[in-house]
């Protein structure tokens, strides 16, 4: 699995992150926290998108690497960076199943509208959300 480096960068409503090596791929979150189980999402979707269309994936770079590629796309962008010393932080990239399965649960009628009202403040469907709160409360699996 690999790992790349993201720049987590704090704002006013929570923390973007930006992946110097994987250009356009960027979320934030949050909490720290929130920002984190969102690159590893957009980390992973991104490089399934990029697959999938046959496109080539971006070598990790090392961490000097990487924190002069922030300082150029932070600069080219206009992104103002934080003073003083500026962390990265490795995100995996979990490989991604590829083949869904349609499942059926039960939930009580009062948290299945909590479960919509979030999953569309989120942005996501149904299904998409369950499957990322379920990623965050439980760990990957080790391969």
């Amino acid at each position: 699995m690999p790992c790349y480096y993201a720049a987590f960068l704090p704002e006013e409503a929570g923390c973007s992150v930006l992946f110097p090596d994987v250009p356009g791929c960027q979320t934030n979150g949050g909490t720290p926290e929130e920002a984190f189980a969102m690159a590893v999402d957009a980390l992973s979707g991104h490089l399934e998108a990029l697959a999938a269309a046959d496109e080539p994936l971006p070598a990790p770079s090392d961490y000097p690497t990487a924190l002069a590629r922030l300082r150029a796309l932070c600069e080219e962008s206009g992104i103002p960076l934080p003073e003083g010393d500026i962390r990265l932080q490795l995100v995996p990239a979990l490989e991604q199943e590829s083949t869904l399965i349609r499942v059926s649960v039960s939930f009580r009628k009062s948290t299945l509208a909590m479960i919509d009202r979030k999953a569309e403040a989120a942005g996501m469907t149904r299904s998409g959300f369950l499957a990322a709160a379920a990623a965050r409360c439980a760990p990957p699996p080790r391969e």
